[in-house]
């Protein structure tokens, strides 16, 4: 593979210029718009016990505050957390496409020229259920809302490459580059997306129902997943009071990249060779998604609910079957790369977090108390009154929260993955020209095959050039220059290496 280069860093006048204009990897628009509430499937719900046909919205974030010289971008989908029930009676301040989470980090994609879906999903499951047949219906109703939630995000990649295909492609996408990544939550439907094909792998031992309980639709027996009521994998067929196949219906489904920050996989053994290539983020004390081989609980109960594999499972079995050999033998020398190799196995895609305290969950959330309570208020009885109390829960598993915490963690999951998207998926990182020209630096003709001439528009001479490639390694360096001007030659980079500044 050829790697595009970039010039990073310039000194002028004396004074160190950091460009970081690598498209995908560095914000290089000013801005991200947003279109919200875009309706892009509707089907049915099991919220509260009555079966309702409900819209499912979704906001896209796009590049802003500069003409974008691509027609077609790549889309990244983010599903937030929340425990499949809406804020609060979740027992948590956060659950819904506008988290904070999900909001800043959609804005940073679409500033580094990615476009990206922050998706709302179906929610509902009883996790308080009491009796002889409580540990049915606790792992059974979890089981269904996960494959309700990946049967959505399925319709939505569907959506997007419908209306690119008809619809005059008006987010701008390209229909061959699509990402997907799941917080908290919704990582258990992003790892289940990405392995998730057979019938016969929700037909575990664990999967299969030991009651029969026609208000869940179990049957002792079979599985707690019952495609032929609930709809296949991509939600065609079931029955109509259930679900909608009718959501973008024909297209396909498949994405190129997956991620997730927390979440778990549903059985190790969902993983095959083939599927795509994944990248995790995992507190390692998370104590509601083990970060191996452990247990769900219920977080407001501790009650059991399923055993799962989590993040180090999930990136141990992709590169077990060569699915991250796009990234796995990259050689990325950067910082968080050289970190992430010292504790995570040698499992190249697996970033565990080790905290202070240990046991921490979500710490690239960030929430208001007076938000929360607000909120609370207008829900019914007895959460009207629980914003207080559920947010000085959610401190106890995200001690020190804050805004700088959470985006301090966000920095670090964009500065690992982003590069090994790029890398897997061939993307050009060539430089957006409009925050080089406002720093008064030009780069003629761009991109360049042999040689491209540097210079600054306001006469201040050019102290040192570095190059770095993709991985972030040093490729070149001139200094001692003292030119308003400079010429850098192809034939003084290494041979592999194709100039593209």
């Amino acid at each position: 593979m050829k790697k595009s280069l970039l010039i990073i860093s310039a000194l002028i006048a004396g004074v160190s210029l950091q460009l970081n204009a690598q498209r995908y990897v560095s914000e290089i628009f000013p801005d991200a718009a947003i279109t919200s509430n875009i309706q892009y499937a509707t089907n049915m719900q099991v919220l509260t016990g009555t079966p309702t046909l409900v819209p499912l919205r979704m906001d896209v974030y796009t590049p802003s505050g500069a003409v974008d010289p691509l027609a077609q971008r790549p889309l990244i989908i983010i599903m937030h957390t929340g425990s499949f029930l809406p804020p609060v009676i979740n027992g948590q301040p956060t659950g819904s496409k506008t988290d904070s989470t999900l909001v800043a980090m959609c804005s940073q994609f679409a500033k580094r020229g990615y476009v990206a879906a922050a998706m709302s999903y179906r929610l509902g499951w009883n996790p308080s259920a009491t009796g002889t047949t409580a540990q049915d219906i606790r792992t059974g109703t979890l089981l269904q809302a996960v494959y309700r939630g990946l049967q959505d995000a399925k319709a939505c990649v569907r959506y997007f490459r419908a209306t690119a295909d008809t619809g005059g492609n008006p987010y701008g996408i390209d229909p061959n580059k699509i990402i997907l990544c799941g917080v908290g939550t919704g990582g258990y439907i992003a790892l289940a997306y990405s392995t998730l094909d057979d019938p016969a792998e929700i037909a575990l031992p664990k999967f299969i129902a030991n009651t029969t309980d026609a208000t869940y639709g179990f049957t002792a027996g079979l599985p707690y997943v019952n495609q032929a009521v609930l709809g296949d994998y991509e939600g065609y067929g079931g029955i109509p009071q259930l679900n909608n196949p009718n959501n973008a219906p024909g297209y396909p489904s498949n994405v190129q990249f997956v991620f997730n920050m927390g979440g778990a996989l549903g059985d190790t053994s969902w993983t095959e060779p083939g599927d795509a290539p994944t990248v995790a983020f995992h507190v390692v004390g998370d104590p509601f998604a083990p970060y191996a081989v452990g247990n769900v609980i219920v977080p407001t109960t501790g009650n059991f609910v399923v055993q799962v594999g989590g993040s180090r499972e999930a990136v141990r079995k992709a590169n077990e079957f060569g699915n991250n050999n796009c990234f796995a033998s990259a050689g990325f020398t950067d910082a968080l790369t050289t970190y992430a190799n010292t504790v995570n196995e040698g499992f190249e895609g697996l970033y565990p977090f080790y905290t202070n305290p240990a046991q921490q969950a979500g710490p690239w959330e960030w929430y208001d108390s007076t938000a929360t309570v607000a909120y609370a208020s207008n829900l019914p009885p007895p959460y009207n009154g629980a914003g207080q109390t559920v947010y000085n829960n959610s401190i106890l598993t995200n001690p020190d929260m804050s805004k700088a915490k959470a985006l301090a963690y966000i920095d670090t999951v964009m500065g690992y993955m982003n590069p090994r998207i790029v890398y897997c998926l061939n993307l050009s990182t060539g430089l957006n020209e409009n925050p080089i020209s406002s720093a008064g630096i030009s780069f003629l003709p761009n991109p360049a095959n042999d040689r491209t001439t540097i210079s600054t528009s306001k006469k201040e001479l050019i102290r040192a050039i570095t190059v770095f490639d993709v991985l972030g390694k040093q490729v070149y360096f001139q200094d001692q220059i003292d030119q308003v001007a400079v010429v850098l030659e192809r034939n003084n980079l290494e041979s592999e290496y194709i100039l593209f500044v």
